[in-house]
């Protein structure tokens, strides 16, 4: 899949940040697209913390996770630096040869929204409400939060819809009573009169959103720089985590990121309530596990899987 769009933003920071420009290291980047999720790589260039690790860092950002794989498969990309995590383990049990070096998104940031009238989940009793396809995680979650909430499969109607907006267009046309989506499709319903039924970061714990791929002979050869790249991250979640930074944060993602004031304002606020963005670089086994026996009981991944395939050696540090 062709990466649409490249955006230049590793030595931006010098001139943001008044660092004195210097030789760099040349990374080539991929990212799923998006706005609040990409915040701390925007951060990272116009704060300065990837120039201040000696990186120019080039990212191209792609429609789907899919399509940042199989770039960074092909060893188009050096690092992906935030993809759907479930994607590169799909691609190691296949046998690609990349490595999972970060957890970026600790938590799922889908939201349960519905029609005016519902005013919790055990509401959609009877209801249509728009999912995933059977495999999707969308759909892992909301079985999750209708579970809590004292419902079985048999006490709603499943509608399959593909995408988040693809399910949110199902709920705007009339053909579902509810639907899961993501970000700032759920600020977007909420002006539209739509209610937020639920959460999925209330319901599903420890079961990773989002993470940090490289491909592994780049990595093999560049280990000081891959985790340079870690090092840039680290610092960008830390500033983004500051609440005294919280207005210049907004205003960054508005000028970079071309977001709403709006939506830039409501997405900071979610996903600190959520607790979205992993604070370090030691990821967790037991959480990458979580992902694995997941991803094998709906038939993703063979049973051989093991969380020691998906590290890097040198790079991938794991909190035990």
């Amino acid at each position: 899949m062709e990466i649409p769009r490249r955006i230049l933003i590793g030595m931006l920071g010098a001139c943001v940040c008044g660092a004195p420009a210097r030789a760099a290291d040349k990374v080539v980047a991929g990212s799923l697209g998006g706005q609040a999720p990409l915040w701390p790589f925007y951060i990272a260039a116009h704060k300065g913390f990837f120039v201040a690790e000696g990186l120019d860092v080039e990212i191209g950002l792609a429609q789907s996770g899919a399509g940042v794989t199989q770039q960074l498969t092909g060893g188009s990309l050096d690092v992906a630096l935030s993809v759907g995590i479930n994607d590169p383990i799909r691609a190691i049990d296949k046998g690609a040869p990349l490595a999972l070096v970060r957890i970026v998104g600790d938590a799922a940031p889908y939201v349960l929204i519905g029609k005016a009238g519902l005013k919790t989940i055990a509401d959609l009793k009877g209801k249509t409400v728009s999912i995933g396809q059977t495999n999707d995680l969308a759909t892992y979650y909301f079985e999750r939060m209708v579970a809590a909430n004292g419902l079985n499969k048999e006490d709603y109607t499943a509608l399959s819809a593909g995408v988040a907006a693809s399910r949110y267009a199902a709920l705007r046309a009339g053909v579902a009573d509810a639907a899961i989506v993501l970000p700032p499709l759920n600020f977007i319903a909420a002006k539209a009169g739509y209610v937020t039924l639920g959460y999925a970061a209330d319901y599903v714990k420890n079961l990773p959103f989002t993470g940090m791929a490289v491909f592994k002979p780049w990595a093999a050869e560049h280990i000081g720089l891959a985790k340079r790249v870690l090092t840039a991250t680290d610092q960008s979640i830390a500033w983004l985590a500051e609440a005294a930074h919280r207005e210049e944060a907004i205003e960054l993602l508005v000028n970079a990121a071309h977001s709403s004031r709006e939506d830039a304002d409501a997405s900071y606020d979610f996903l600190r309530r959520i607790g979205y963005f992993q604070p370090n670089s030691k990821i967790s086994r037991a959480k990458l596990q979580n992902v694995i026996d997941l991803e094998r009981r709906t038939g993703n991944v063979d049973a051989a899987l093991t969380v020691d395939r998906l590290a890097m050696p040198g790079v991938t540090e794991f909190a035990e």
